[in-house]
């Protein structure tokens, strides 16, 4: 059982992810199923939708101010940067900053994401910009900090720990992605009184589906091109 779940973790890696052991971080003897860049990217992506969720619990529906939404494209931007700068020999990159950078990418894409679920799924959200105070804005980027040097600096018993955490923050992305996509249509919009309850079924397992699917096409092209 353990090892088909690890194998079902290793081919979800290789759906999205070169898995190149050079680029990939080694917590105690696991390797993690994606490599650096990537684990950023979607546990950055995961903890910060989870940090959102629990900071902002009055349905705040607006986008943050401007200096946030500036912060985030630059954290997205960062990752890009680093990857083609890297690519081209500009400069040598690391396992460290791979990770840093692909975490301040699923971060600002979460920051934009995050209010447009709201809105959309919602039927009582509050027109207030998530982030409106600086405390808040502050709070976040300390969370985020530690989680980056948690995985950096994890002792090598929590390999295992984050080998199924970036498993599951691969499959969370893709599904909360197609979720927000999902309830852009009217007849899932702004129906839900509370975030758990019975408007969230449909959506979810049609969103989940969805995101195993691509998982599935993208694993067989990686294949196919490999």
């Amino acid at each position: 059982m353990v090892l088909n779940i690890l194998k079902f973790i290793d081919q979800l890696g290789f759906s999205v992810c070169h898995q190149l052991p050079e680029r990939t971080l080694l917590l105690g003897s696991i390797l993690m199923p994606v490599c650096s860049r990537c684990s950023g990217i979607y546990i950055g992506f995961l903890f910060t939708i989870v940090f959102l969720f629990i900071s902002f619990r009055k349905k705040e529906s607006d986008l943050p101010p401007v200096y946030v939404i500036i912060i985030a494209i630059v954290f997205i931007l960062s990752a890009v940067v680093d990857g083609i700068l890297s690519y081209l020999g500009y400069y040598e990159t690391n396992n460290i900053i791979r990770l840093a950078t692909g975490y301040m990418f699923g971060a600002g894409i979460s920051i934009i994401i995050y209010p447009v679920f709201v809105f959309q799924y919602f039927k009582n959200f509050q027109k207030k910009k998530i982030f409106s105070s600086y405390r808040q804005f502050f709070y976040f980027l300390v969370f985020s900090i530690f989680a980056c040097l948690v995985q950096i600096l994890g002792p090598y018993w929590s390999g295992t720990f984050f080998y199924y955490l970036n498993g599951f923050s691969v499959i969370f992305t893709f599904y909360f992605s197609n979720l927000t996509l999902f309830l852009l249509i009217p007849y899932f919009s702004q129906k839900a009184s509370k975030l758990f309850g019975r408007h969230l079924i449909l959506p979810s397992v049609t969103a989940l589906a969805a995101a195993l699917l691509e998982l599935f096409f993208s694993y067989k092209l990686h294949i196919f091109l490999s």
